[in-house]
């Protein structure tokens, strides 16, 4: 991925970003009308120190609920903290070597 992709793939979406003296942690791109996080990423140098959970929380606030995302459904670390911050699973959908789970925050 690289600036361009960001842009065209963030079009019209609202952006949370999370930094610390000036380094930036992560970030995440919501679409609003539809509540929907299109984008969460946090930098591995910060996974697992709660950069992912205040960006979600954050999503959340903006967007109220319900609230939607996908994961990718080979990413096990991701759905576990999701579905351990109160995300439910709703459908796996996609084509083999491309499903991902649409999830529901309520």
């Amino acid at each position: 991925m690289n600036l361009d992709d960001f842009d065209r793939d963030t079009t019209e979406e609202y952006i949370l970003l999370a930094e610390e003296h000036s380094r930036i942690l992560g970030f995440a791109s919501l679409y609003l009308p539809e509540n929907f996080i299109h984008n969460l990423f946090v930098h591995p140098d910060f996974s697992g120190k709660g950069v992912g959970t205040q960006l979600v929380n954050h999503a959340i606030e903006k967007m109220g609920k319900p609230a939607r995302l996908k994961c990718v459904s080979e990413n096990h670390k991701a759905l576990g903290f999701y579905e351990k911050s109160g995300w439910k699973k709703v459908v796996e959908e996609g084509k083999p070597g491309e499903k991902y789970w649409v999830l529901i925050y309520e």
